[in-house]
């Protein structure tokens, strides 16, 4: 019983969170990141991916997202909803996700929807297998004012343009 507690006594000393990435391992990558700028907004969308982060990845969706693709000529959708158990289960899938757009993305807009078509390349790093792919998507970014006239953007439409 002795042991036990000495155990429990070490990990609260070491005051660890096995559940949280270990961010200082990673040059110029911030937990968290700025939504008022879309700029802001796909660094965090990249953080996301690399850490593997679905709790900020569902706050960068906008409450009616979209994503939309080509499935074989059919195009399908899904909501923030769907895209959000999905993306958890990729993140799950694979040790490690490299993300990279290619397109630089813009501060800001005077528009309340504004639209970027954007290049990327990203790995799926499976451990045995790697899986590069490069595309074109089109982004719908959101933006929202609240009342002390703070400004927030969210992605309210991806669609993967192969």
């Amino acid at each position: 019983m002795y042991k036990f507690f000495l155990f429990i006594f070490l990990i609260m000393l070491s005051a660890c969170n096995i559940f949280s990435p270990e961010y200082d391992k990673f040059e110029n990558l911030q937990p968290g990141g700025d939504n008022s700028t879309i700029d802001g907004l796909m660094k965090n969308f990249v953080y996301t991916y690399t850490f593997k982060d679905s709790f900020l990845y569902e706050e960068i969706l906008d409450d009616e997202f979209i994503f939309e693709y080509d499935n074989e000529g059919v195009y399908e959708s899904w909501t923030k909803d769907e895209d959000i158990r999905i993306t958890k289960k990729m993140f799950r899938n694979f040790k490690k996700i490299d993300l990279v757009f290619n397109t630089l993305f813009p501060l800001g807009t005077t528009q309340a929807d504004t639209t970027v078509y954007a290049s990327f390349r990203i790995g799926f790093y499976s451990g045995d297998e790697v899986i590069d792919l490069s595309g074109y998507s089109k982004f719908v970014f959101r933006k929202i004012t609240d009342d002390e006239e703070k400004v927030k953007y969210t992605i309210k439409y991806w669609g993967d343009l192969k």
